[in-house]
């Protein structure tokens, strides 16, 4: 049986959709200010062609555009963003698991806050990753990390045990199939 295409089966812009899903948590956008936002990305980004290719052909690991999007709405909303992670300061998966809690808390995504960040998903450990996606955090509940995703593919990792991903590539093996980024992950609020 035919499935239809999804966001993201086509395009790569999953980055610039978690930062939109985010903006939606924080600030409540609505669809018309998602797209005009989309919009002046993809116009801003067809005016520098080399970098445009490199989004549409996914040679980037989009950490500089998702800061450049974030950057450009910091000057038009009310919004306080927070890196916490560097790559020379990568957390292991309890201070990873730590800083997300205590960012969103438990509950519901009622919080005006959220945390932005890349994952990759592998089929084998020695292989290369089969996905590679950015995604929105809403809430932890217990040891579970609800995503805030634009996937609608029935195989989209919605939400994330903490037993069940690494941070770094290297840990990757057969029960931990998922690594997290660290250093990409961007956590977000409304300030108070």
């Amino acid at each position: 049986m035919l499935k239809p295409f999804y966001q993201g089966k086509l395009d790569a812009f999953c980055a610039i959709y978690a930062v939109l899903n985010a903006l939606r948590l924080t600030h409540g956008i609505r669809t018309k200010r998602a797209r005009d936002i989309l919009n002046d990305i993809l116009v801003a980004l067809a005016s520098r062609p080399e970098e445009f290719r490199k989004v549409v052909t996914q040679e980037t690991d989009y950490v500089n555009l998702v800061d450049a999007i974030l950057a450009v709405q910091c000057h038009s909303m009310p919004l306080e963003v927070s890196v916490p992670f560097t790559i020379g300061n990568l957390p292991d998966v309890p201070v990873f698991w730590d800083a997300c809690q205590q960012w969103l808390g438990d509950g519901g995504g009622d919080a005006k806050k959220a945390i932005i960040f890349r994952f990759q998903r592998f089929l084998k450990p020695d292989a290369d990753a089969l996905n590679k996606h950015w995604t929105t955090a809403d809430y932890v509940r217990g040891d579970i990390l609800h995503l805030f995703d634009c996937s609608h593919e029935a195989e989209a990792i919605l939400n994330i045990r903490m037993s069940s991903f690494v941070t770094t590539r290297e840990k990757v093996d057969k029960e931990h199939l998922l690594y997290i980024q660290p250093e990409t992950a961007r956590f977000l609020r409304l300030p108070f």
